[in-house]
């Protein structure tokens, strides 16, 4: 009997030495080229909702039920991430003598689960301020942007693609509302 026992306890062992390191995952950082904004953009910190302070990977299961990846992560917090994407498109200003800071917060960055497979699911809300205005004081500009973005798969490779996609296309939503400022 005790023989079963120590065989029991080495297979349950075993199960526990043998599971699956973490995959990380990161955005695309390289530029797209694409975006050129009227002026510089400088990022302050962009904050994570609560939901998406983890470094797992969102998944939006229904409208009112979450879960993540249980092995795939972040390589970085996630509003590092995101601001070094649309850092890196709006990079390119065609005017260096203006300037605006943006802050803001991450509400949705996720993949969702529908019905035809899974898509990118972004949601910012951004404040955009002079240099040398206090955050007490009102945004010269403020928006909330969101966009889905489809996915060809529900992997998390293919949500790290797609949401890297989504924010080429929000960088040039911000830049065509810059100029209008």
């Amino acid at each position: 009997m005790k023989r079963v026992w120590v065989l029991l306890g080495l297979v349950a062992f075993s199960g526990c030495v043998t599971a699956k390191p973490p995959r990380y995952y990161t955005l695309d950082m390289r530029p797209s080229g694409t975006v050129a904004p009227p002026c510089k953009v400088v990022f302050e910190r962009l904050a994570p909702a609560e939901s998406l302070a983890r470094r797992e990977i969102l998944i939006k299961k229904s409208p009112t039920e979450i879960e993540y990846y249980a092995l795939d992560r972040w390589a970085a917090d996630l509003g590092e991430l995101v601001l070094e994407k649309l850092a890196s498109e709006l990079a390119k200003p065609r005017d260096l003598s203006k300037t605006l800071v943006v802050s803001g917060t991450i509400l949705s960055f996720e993949q969702v689960d529908i019905s035809s497979g899974a898509e990118a699911h972004i949601k910012l809300a951004l404040d955009f301020r002079a240099p040398n205005a206090s955050r007490h004081q009102a945004p010269a500009f403020a928006k909330v942007y969101e966009l889905n973005t489809p996915m060809s798969s529900a992997t998390p490779a293919d949500a790290s693609l797609a949401l890297s996609q989504g924010l080429v296309r929000l960088a040039a939503e911000i830049a065509t509302d810059l100029e209008r400022l």
